[in-house]
């Protein structure tokens, strides 16, 4: 006789993680062996000791054959009255263990396919979905297709889940969720184990477990008073009191009744914990058609700890499909100490990381260019690997925004199309505005990558009025670029091209960038040397167009072939290089006596040459590695007139340490600066023997100039210094806590400091942050930046940010905050002030964000304005 897995699925499918300790061991073990029959031995010897199981088939039945009662099976001398012994017995059980999922920023119970009576996952669809669509669903990819996953870091990703210490800090104010002792799974995966103080079984196949009757099978069990178990039809009844434990999870039901064949069920006045997500509810009942239907009917669900319901999630009734993923609920309700914040009458929501159409919470603000700011996404699933989130945005000053968000991502190709029109505004004469948004990447035939990157915005203002970030509104201009690039093995080619539209109304025609309509470049590097020599080569076509029809205008090839002998050795190398640059115009538009075609041919010479010293030491016991590592690089280029070159894409480089190596003190080919220089540099390093981890990296340098530096930009004046500033760098870890960057210019000249920049920074976990900040570029810019996180007791914690220019005494961003946090819910409320144009116009906003822990947010982004105001700080997603 074999007892089928498929019988107890139902019931199986209840696991999710960490096991419940503690289910009372009988002293009988009676175990089926496929093909081997009935294997019953004693644990406890005669003097009371743990027995040991015995290797041969002792005490064995046909498989054929129904299990005799317990009194009938022969059992060891020192065993008590058979009849009255506990039994087990095992069978083949084939229901796959579950796995959790993670659903990225909205921890919540999560429903396997084969579950059958899982609490649900919180019926948010519309609400706990703004994580999929903001921050994200984890893509798959296939053969063709994959789940949608957005490809700028720098804005939503559909793959964000939560760091360890990160959701460690969100559950800190909880006390701590049990931990289950684990459960061994056991031996053969196809056997189900029954146990109980009594076992019976009739002529009939009906089989009765009384007494602490218990059903394991891998790690998951079943516990209650009595079960019987009808194997002619497949029904199981389980009463007086059931407890079901699998990893992670853990039901508890006065009764179930279960028709195994039929995989029909009903589990009456449930709860469940789940502890490794801090959530726990009941249901008056739960009941599967199949297994992959379920419902729970009078369901509720929270994550606060027991007797503490802050926050509950209600509903009449729960159905739950796993086949699709998905699940309804109606009359659903969410309060918040007993306020009711939301209800719908119908929603549906996702059972597991595919994602699910549906309503997202809606954000809500306030600030002085939009009045209150009202938006509300609703997220269509289109398919896997595509998505559209659509926003209406009420903003009482000014009007009704529609927004749009279009994402894809296929097997070679992703990106996303985005735009936002706002009919009549208000405050801007009842005009029309809109902002379109184009990103592509592409791999389309192995070796062969593009990308598109185009913006549009319908005025100037546009940023001004509506955008959000410090970010958005100081931008001078939007980039519009088409690119395609070929990979061979030791070269490249690419075209590109490239368009601005101008937004900054300041910015007059003249001083707009140039279009390049195209540029082409190509570049080789082979790995093969003659003679130890290295060749490259780098070369670029371009032609520029302006909107301002009186500009000079035309093509430019640039060439500049190189060959370098590397000389490399432990400890030190030596590097020289020659190149020749030569640069060739054909141009319109060019004024009274300056040439159509000019050309400009010069040669470079370099020599880099350095070494790296090494040494071990120790600092209060502990050894460290500490390195010397002096650097020279001579440069010489011959001096050329190039008055008669346009200035097309051409600029100075700011100056760093690692401008000191460059070739050309000009960012674009339209200047070849002239040089006979020496930079002189020094670095050193402390390293961690032990991590790798760099502790201290500080480096100086210098250049030493041997004649004056003619070419130069128009507006701009010879210089005639022997030597540049000197310049600073240092990186340092003071502790795991504490960590410093720091950047200085001295000019030799002057004695005076010309740029500073110190950021320091105290980290000692998520709610204890401090960043002190001070730039100064003489005759520029001198600025302060303060910003803090820091908690004011246990459920309190204070957030601010200023930043203030000390040269224009003015405050450039102000943020200010409090969040209240408790166990499961928290409250955050931000008031922020800043710059908005060149005018030094401010806007003031003001977010308030409510957090259900385990459930999703509700009101503006706080995190959002908190993570790019405050540097280091990471949201608790």
């Amino acid at each position: 006789m074999s007892v089928r897995r498929s019988h107890y699925l139902a019931l199986a499918t209840l696991l999710l993680a960490v096991m419940r300790p503690g289910f009372a061991d009988s002293p009988w073990d009676c175990i089926e062996r496929a093909g081997a029959g009935w294997e019953c031995t004693s644990k406890v010897s005669p003097d009371g000791t743990t027995a040991e199981t015995p290797d041969n088939g002792t005490n064995s039945i046909p498989a054929d054959e129904t299990p005799p009662p317990a009194s009938a099976v022969e059992t060891p001398a020192a065993a008590p009255d058979a009849a009255a012994s506990p039994a087990a017995v095992t069978g083949p059980l084939d229901t796959p263990a579950a796995q959790p999922i993670a659903t990225g920023a909205t921890p919540a119970p999560v429903v396997q396919p084969t579950d059958t009576g899982t609490p649900p996952k919180p019926a948010d669809s519309g609400f706990a979905e703004a994580d999929v669509a903001e921050t994200g669903t984890t893509a798959a990819t296939d053969n063709t297709d994959t789940e949608v996953a957005d490809t700028d870091t720098a804005d939503t990703d559909i793959a964000d889940t939560d760091t360890p210490a990160a959701d460690e800090e969100r559950w800190s104010q909880c006390p701590p969720a049990p931990l289950p002792e684990h459960l061994a799974a056991i031996d053969d995966p196809d056997t189900v184990d029954l146990r109980a103080d009594n076992i019976q079984a009739s002529s009939e196949r009906v089989f009765t477990l009384s007494g602490d009757a218990v059903i394991r099978y891998g790690e998951q069990q079943l516990q209650a008073g009595s079960i019987i178990y009808k194997r002619a039809d497949g029904e199981l009844a389980a009463g007086d009191g059931v407890r079901f434990a699998g990893p992670n999870l853990v039901v508890t039901a006065d009764n179930a009744l279960i028709e195994t064949q039929a995989e029909r069920g009903r589990l009456e006045n449930i709860t469940f914990t789940v502890p490794g997500q801090h959530a726990r509810g009941r249901a008056s009942a739960l009941g599967f058609e199949g297994a992959m239907r379920q419902y729970l009917e009078q369901a509720s669900y929270t994550a606060c700890p027991p007797d503490n319901e802050d926050w509950l999630l209600t509903s009449k009734k729960i159905e739950l499909d796993q086949a699709r993923g998905s699940g309804e609920a109606r009359n659903a309700k969410i309060t918040l100490k007993g306020v009711p914040l939301l209800y719908t009458p119908y929603i549906s929501f996702p059972l597991d990381d595919r994602r699910k159409s549906g309503l997202l919470f809606p954000k809500v603000g306030t600030t002085d260019e939009t009045g209150l700011d009202i938006s509300l996404p609703w997220y269509w699933n289109i398919a896997p690997h595509r998505d559209l989130t659509l926003t209406p945005r009420l903003m009482t000053d000014r009007g009704v925004m529609m927004g749009a968000d279009f994402r894809y991502l296929n097997r070679r190709s992703s990106g996303s199309i985005s735009g936002e029109y706002l009919a009549s505004d208000k405050e801007f004469g009842d005009q029309d505005r809109s902002l379109v948004r184009i990103r592509h990447s592409g791999n389309p035939v192995p070796r062969l990558s593009t990308r598109i990157e185009a913006s549009n915005v319908s005025d100037t203002s546009y940023f001004e009025d509506l955008g959000s970030t410090l970010v958005q509104t100081s931008q001078t201009s939007l980039e519009r670029t088409a690119q395609a690039t070929w990979h061979g093995d030791s070269w490249q080619a690419g075209i590109t091209v490239q368009d601005f539209q101008n937004v900054d109304s300041t910015l007059s025609s003249a001083d707009r960038p140039y279009k390049q309509l195209p540029q082409i470049v190509f570049s080789t590097a082979p790995d093969k040397r003659i003679l130890g020599l290295q060749a490259s080569a780098e070369a670029e076509l371009n032609y520029f167009t302006h909107s301002n029809n009186t500009l000079v205008t035309g093509s430019r090839l640039d060439l500049t072939p190189r060959i370098s002998l590397p000389l490399e050795r432990p400890g030190w190398y030596i590097k020289p290089t020659v190149a020749v640059r030569h640069t060739v115009y054909r141009l319109d538009n060019t004024g009274a006596g300056m040439p159509d075609d000019p050309v400009r041919t010069l040669p470079i010479a370099t020599l880099d040459m350095g070494t790296v010293f090494e040494r071990n030491g120790s600092w209060s016991g502990r050894p460290y590695i500490q390195t010397l590592e002096p650097r020279l690089f001579y440069l010489h280029v011959p001096y050329k007139d190039q008055g008669n070159l346009p200035i097309f894409d051409t600029d100075n480089y700011d100056q760093n340490f690692w401008s000191l190596f460059r070739e050309n003190r000009f960012s674009g080919p339209d200047r070849m600066g002239d040089a006979n220089q020496l930079a002189v540099a020094l670095s050193t390093r402390i390293v961690d023997p032990a991590s790798g981890r760099q502790l201290l990296s500080a480096s100086i340098g210098s250049l030493l100039y041997f004649r004056d530096r003619t070419v130069i930009l128009p507006g701009e004046t010879v210089d005639t210094l022997d030597s540049s500033d000197l310049i600073g760098e240092l990186s340092v870890g003071l502790s795991r806590r504490w960590s410093a960057l720091g950047e200085v210019h001295w000019n030799p000249h002057t004695s005076q400091s010309v740029r500073n920049n110190v950021q320091l920074q105290y980290r000692a976990g998520p709610r204890r942050l401090l960043n002190l900040g001070y730039r100064f570029r003489d005759d520029i810019q001198e600025q302060a930046d303060l910003s803090f996180l820091w908690p004011l007791g246990r459920a309190w914690h204070a957030v601010g940010r200023w930043y203030y220019a000390i040269d224009d005494n003015e405050t450039i961003e102000a943020l200010a905050g409090l969040g209240y946090e408790r166990c499961c819910w928290g409250i955050q409320i931000l008031a922020r002030s800043y710059i908005n144009n060149d005018d030094q116009a401010r806007n003031t906003a003001v977010f308030v964000q409510l957090e259900l822990k385990g459930l999703g947010k509700l009101g503006s982004s706080v995190d959002d304005a908190l993570e790019r105001g405050i540097l280091g700080y990471q949201a608790a997603n």
